[in-house]
């Protein structure tokens, strides 16, 4: 982030599903704004991508969690995440009083990425550029981030987890938001309160850690080696992010500053 934009509050950026949005913790997002906190919000969109390729007759494959995407996948890709699914976010958040404006990652571009091996068209962040961003900050918008980057071949896909904290680390964020439908990591039915970085593969290898509960636990422990306060909290639940913007122990932290 360029020292000349930079805001006296650290931002806050928010992963969320590509979901509807009404009655949790994006709620709390008009008294953030308020308060004068720079928000960024990271979408994913999977489910809808999945229901659109199945209507085009277009074979969905997943490899280690991640999505095969051949060059005809990816344009779908890109008109479901960039379009349906962003746009209709943005409308949500403007409804829930919350000036929103949408993008992708290949805007800017805010995000460059490298191919993955063995996937086709998808990517790893590789560089953030948060001039886009900051300029929507600067004039009074919230960016809601499509999970989609700029690669050697056009446009790539993008895990939102790790798109959510590559976008963290870059904008220098103080907090960094995995909005999901449980109250954290859960182990015998309860949170796990707090992980340093290097515990989170332990849960993954012990099976604690499943579905989509491991590539947020990866990408937590990645932004969180990036100097970005991590957590995964419940996102149905209204006070959750200004509760934990405000320091009350919500949900699973995962932070260099906890000892293993």
């Amino acid at each position: 982030m360029s020292a000349a934009m930079k805001p006296s509050t650290r931002p806050v950026v928010v992963k969320i599903g590509g979901g509807a949005l009404a009655g949790g913790a994006l709620e709390d997002l008009p008294g953030l704004l308020t308060g004068g906190v720079p928000v960024a919000l990271v979408h994913g969109g999977g489910k809808q991508l999945t229901r659109m390729l199945d209507a085009l007759g277009i074979p969905t494959e997943f490899r280690e969690g991640l999505r095969v995407t051949d060059e005809r996948a990816m344009a779908v890709a890109e008109m479901v995440f960039a379009g349906e699914v962003n746009k209709g976010l943005v409308r949500e958040l403007y409804a829930l009083g919350v000036p929103a404006a949408g993008i992708s990652g290949t805007d800017g571009p805010t995000l460059r990425v490298a191919p993955i091996p063995n996937l086709g068209r998808v990517g790893s962040v590789t560089k953030v550029d948060g001039s886009l961003v900051e300029a929507m900050w600067a004039g009074g918008f919230v960016p809601v981030v499509a999970p989609v980057g700029l690669g050697p071949e056009g446009a790539y896909n993008v895990n939102a987890d790790s798109a959510a904290a590559a976008l963290a680390v870059g904008l220098g964020a103080g907090h960094l938001f995995f909005l999901t439908d449980v109250d954290g990591l859960l182990a015998d039915g309860e949170a796990v309160p707090a992980l340093a970085p290097e515990e989170c593969e332990g849960y993954v290898e012990k099976g604690l850690a499943v579905g989509g509960m491991v590539p947020k636990l990866r990408a937590a422990a990645e932004a969180a080696r990036g100097g970005v306060e991590a957590r995964i909290v419940n996102g149905n639940r209204q006070g959750t992010l200004a509760g934990a913007v405000a320091g009350e122990p919500i949900g699973t932290l995962i932070s260099e500053g906890v000892v293993a």
